[in-house]
């Protein structure tokens, strides 16, 4: 089977970019570039892909989730100078190594991700999404595999390839995790839970319901 590797570009960076802080050359700040290419070419050594894609968030306000709910992502901090102005030199790099940018106005990095997954998919061929955002795994199937970033052994990928790897990481199945953050929240988004309902509460709530709507049905008891 083919194999190809999709890149979530803004999780490699930052974690590059903060993993390297003090990276400069002739007082360029580098940091983010060095770390990002030495992800790379980990990843194309470990999983020795066929295709590579790279995906791109785009500006917060222009987002479609913007326009629906006004408070999404509105509390995030800028993107950092430094590191802002090491995204040119990482779409050097990309081109260099001719792998292919997608950046598409509304959507997050995240919806693009699933898109291309699942377009593989229905072509036969596994991907594996590189990323720092464990509520991605919600993808995960047959032919998508997960790889988060500095989860695995000595700092390096940990591959979520099963329902069971999920459950693992996250407390419930790929297909629940919607409704678990639904029910949580994520303060990194911007977007309020239930009041007073956590991980350790929501989750078997949905055991024992199924999903959300199944809370609702039950919500006397």
């Amino acid at each position: 089977m083919k194999k190809a590797v999709l890149l979530d570009v803004s999780a490699i960076m930052y974690r590059a970019f903060y993993g390297n802080l003090n990276f400069r050359t002739k007082n360029e700040p580098t940091g983010a570039v060095y770390g990002f290419i030495n992800t790379l070419l980990s990843v194309i050594n470990q999983l020795e892909p066929d295709y590579i894609g790279a995906a791109f968030d785009v500006k917060r306000a222009t987002l479609k989730r913007s326009e629906m709910y006004k408070d999404y992502k509105a509390k995030r901090d800028a993107a950092p100078e430094d590191l802002v102005v090491q995204i040119p030199r990482i779409e050097e790099l990309l081109d260099c190594f001719g792998i292919k940018k997608f950046k598409i106005d509304g959507y997050e990095a995240d919806d693009v991700l699933g898109s291309l997954a699942k377009d593989l998919a229905a072509k036969g061929i596994e991907s594996y999404v590189i990323t720092g955002d464990k509520d991605l795994s919600q993808i995960l199937n047959d032919h998508v595999n997960i790889a988060l970033l500095g989860k695995g052994d000595g700092g390096g990928l940990k591959i979520l390839r099963t329902e069971e790897d999920v459950i693992e990481q996250l407390g419930v199945k790929p297909d629940m995790i919607p409704d678990l953050f639904g029910l949580i929240g994520d303060t990194s988004d911007g977007i309020p839970g239930v009041r007073k309902i956590g991980s350790k509460k929501a989750i078997p709530m949905l055991e024992k319901y199924g999903n959300l709507e199944g809370v609702y049905e039950n919500i006397d008891s």
